[in-house]
């Protein structure tokens, strides 16, 4: 086998142990150890396979990365909000009511804590590797669509879960990768994820729904609400032309 093809993968298993390793320790610490030091990890990975560091996963700190970050948080957190709006008034859900100010003042510091790490780690996996490596030997669409697939598949426990679980995953995962190659950053990438992961933790930490189906019409509104993402993405399509930092 070609040496690249080697490095590649080998690069990409250990990224992906490291990942999942906790999903096999499920105690908060080594969550806590494994989800912060992947980023060590990548880091030193991305010295070896002969780049600066993370700036080789898109992580580099351009003039306008933090913009694209807080805009990545806000489509984030207001898509997975608007998802769970019309589920509540097409009566898939019920709303029962929100945390009080101190709870979500005291809840909240964890909550982004908690939510940022696996989403950048995530992202570094599924995204920031396969863009290092293959961004520019790759049709932009079928890097996009390559990049979705991974996603999925990184949900190795979810996979036999009900197929509009895996819609809204590929969505997701397009709406990401649509973000990387839009911008030529994982940035923006970054933001939407954690934004999305950040509401949908706040729906469970700070405001009370309770289901009022047994289907999953709920999941299914979260899969339109990542396909309107994509299909504005395609609208406004007009990537950058410069190459990564």
């Amino acid at each position: 086998m070609n040496r690249v093809v080697i490095k590649f993968l080998a690069g990409f298993l250990l990224l992906f142990v490291v990942y999942h390793f906790p999903e096999f320790f499920p105690v908060f610490w080594v969550m806590a150890v494994f989800k912060i030091g992947f980023l060590l990890v990548a880091f030193v990975l991305g010295r070896l396979q002969g780049w600066k560091g993370l700036e080789g996963y898109g992580l580099g700190f351009s003039k306008r990365w933090w913009q694209h970050l807080l805009q990545g948080l806000f489509i984030g957190i207001f898509f997975f909000s608007v998802s769970v709006l019309v589920s509540v008034l097409v009566r898939y859900e019920e709303f029962n009511g929100i945390a009080s100010i101190d709870v979500v003042i005291k809840g909240l510091p964890m909550l982004l804590l908690m939510t940022s790490f696996p989403s950048i780690a995530e992202d570094v996996l599924t995204r920031g590797y396969l863009y290092g490596h293959l961004f520019n030997k790759m049709k932009p669409w079928h890097w996009v669509l390559l990049s979705a697939v991974v996603y999925v598949l990184n949900h190795i426990w979810r996979l036999n879960e009900d197929p509009s679980v895996l819609v809204y995953l590929f969505l997701l995962g397009v709406v990401l990768a649509s973000a990387v190659w839009k911008t030529k950053s994982l940035w923006l990438a970054f933001g939407i994820h954690w934004g999305a992961n950040l509401a949908f933790e706040s729906s469970h930490s700070f405001v009370e729904t309770k289901p009022l189906v047994t289907h999953y019409g709920s999941t299914w509104l979260l899969a339109a609400s990542w396909l309107l993402l994509v299909i504005l993405f395609g609208i406004t399509a007009k990537p950058k032309a410069t190459l990564r930092s």
